[in-house]
């Protein structure tokens, strides 16, 4: 991994700052992305602390505002010549029904419409990389998870727990359609299950009853944060993926998709239902 541009959404924290931690520990160049920029410079110099690597950089950006994550890309840009792996980590979950900057359900906004349009816009530049992964941290919420086109843009009966299969559901089909359409290329794209981490994912902006189970599932069936992570690196660095495209990963091995993932009609609907809702 020396000198590898690695792009991490949400390296900050969580599973994000264990990544990022120990892709800066094999050498490479991290380029982490927050939203707080007090909390993403300490992040930083912590992993620099720890690793010793000195090439462990930041860009600030609101993952939820489409606006916000065009000038992120303009300023990687203007920062990378390449980008040799993009790992689209950050996410949410959100209790009450409310709508972006952009008119979308938040956690649609967060966790899918993020992924499409950072790694569509980084797109060329990922294709200068003869190291090119692109890497969609997703879940095995997607098992349960269904596609409702409407309740990206409307409270069809906002549930916490439904919005964030959705989402994670809309990660494993976007994984999917882009790794058909970046078919003889040299980039790969695949999509992982983190496992239950013991991170604070559910417990942000939500009620008190939400970040009660929260807390108790993820005590006692949560794997570390740095177990967590161990996916997410694999697929960044182990030559054993070199051409694997368009899986998804648990436990660092292939594993079978819920069905729902695979229906090539859905996943080109997802994409084409997305660039619709993606403001210029």
């Amino acid at each position: 991994m020396k000198d590898k541009n690695i792009v991490i959404t949400g390296g900050n924290a969580g599973i994000g700052f264990e990544t990022a931690k120990e892709l800066a520990r094999m050498g490479a160049n991290v380029y982490i992305v927050g939203r707080d920029k007090t909390k993403v410079e300490s992040a930083v110099q912590q992993i620099i602390s720890e690793t010793g690597n000195k090439s462990v950089k930041y860009f600030i950006a609101n993952m939820s505002s489409q606006k916000s994550i065009r000038q992120l890309a303009e300023q990687i840009k203007k920062e990378l010549p390449k980008v040799d792996v993009l790992i689209n980590n950050a996410g949410g979950v959100f209790p009450k029904f409310q709508l972006s900057e952009d008119g979308l359900e938040m956690c649609i906004a967060t966790n899918h419409f993020a992924y499409f349009l950072l790694t569509n816009l980084l797109l060329d530049l990922i294709k200068k990389s003869d190291y090119a992964r692109i890497i969609n941290v997703a879940s095995g919420s997607h098992y349960r998870g269904k596609i409702d086109f409407e309740s990206f843009t409307r409270d069809k009966g906002h549930f916490i727990l439904t919005a964030y299969e959705q989402s994670k559901l809309a990660n494993v089909l976007f994984t999917f359609e882009l790794a058909e359409r970046l078919k003889g290329t040299n980039v790969t794209v695949n999509c992982l299950h983190p496992g239950m981490v013991k991170t604070d994912i559910g417990i942000k902006d939500t009620q008190w009853y939400s970040k009660l189970f929260w807390t108790l599932i993820s005590q006692i069936a949560g794997i570390s944060v740095k177990d967590g992570a161990k996916t997410s690196i694999y697929l960044a660095s182990s030559d054993k993926v070199k051409g694997v495209r368009g899986k998804y990963f648990d436990k660092c091995a292939i594993k079978e998709p819920v069905p729902l993932a695979n229906d090539k009609n859905l996943q080109k609907q997802l994409w084409d239902f997305t660039e619709k809702h993606i403001v210029n």
